[in-house]
């Protein structure tokens, strides 16, 4: 592998937590005897179908979720019951990996709950090397999405706490929604003491 395709391969993994998935690697102009050679050296090794770790960064601990995201493609995102996990927001362990694709996406896809929400640039975040909605835009999908308002009142209470979101970012994020919605998430909102 040239140096040069090595080094970029190495920046777009070091954002991943390591990861990269073949089809950013055939993006940069590598073959598949390339990266089988390479595997070979134990330069890489495969973490999934379509999905690799350079060596040097050790496995993740949501190695699960960055298979998921880049196995559906560079604009997949977490959400939902997924992030509120990721971000240690929830005492449940989701049954499947929620992503939010674009409409246009493949629905199905083992394990994988897909959403289709329209998602700005603003909503969206980097933690710990997975593109995910922001802790407010989270729990807010959750809250809309029915999750137990217990969950939320719990997610709502440890993100504030732990200086995660603010008051006025989950309310200006629940204003957004049905007006069941900001009622739970205003009630919530007003009983965390800061």
């Amino acid at each position: 592998m040239k140096r040069e395709i090595e080094t970029q391969l190495y920046k777009i993994a070091e954002d991943q937590a390591g990861y990269f998935s073949l089809t950013q690697a055939y993006e940069l102009g590598l073959r598949r005897n390339q990266i089988y050679r390479e595997l070979q050296r134990g330069k890489f090794e495969r973490a999934g179908r379509g999905v690799y770790r350079f060596v040097q960064f050790p496995a993740s601990r949501f190695e699960g979720i960055h298979i998921a995201v880049l196995s559906a493609g560079t604009r997949a995102v977490v959400g939902f019951q997924t992030a509120l996990y990721v971000y240690e927001l929830s005492d449940l362990i989701p049954d499947e990996i929620h992503l939010i694709l674009p409409i246009t996406s493949s629905r199905r896809r083992p394990g994988i709950r897909v959403h289709t929400n329209q998602l700005i640039p603003d909503d969206v975040t980097q933690f710990e090397g997975l593109p995910i909605t922001t802790v407010d835009k989270t729990i807010i999908d959750c809250a809309f999405a029915h999750i137990d308002d217990d969950q939320i009142r719990i997610a709502i209470f440890q993100s504030l706490q732990r200086g995660m979101t603010s008051k006025q970012k989950l309310l200006g994020q629940a204003c957004k929604r049905p007006t069941r919605v900001y009622e739970l998430v205003n009630r919530f909102v007003g009983e965390v003491e800061l």
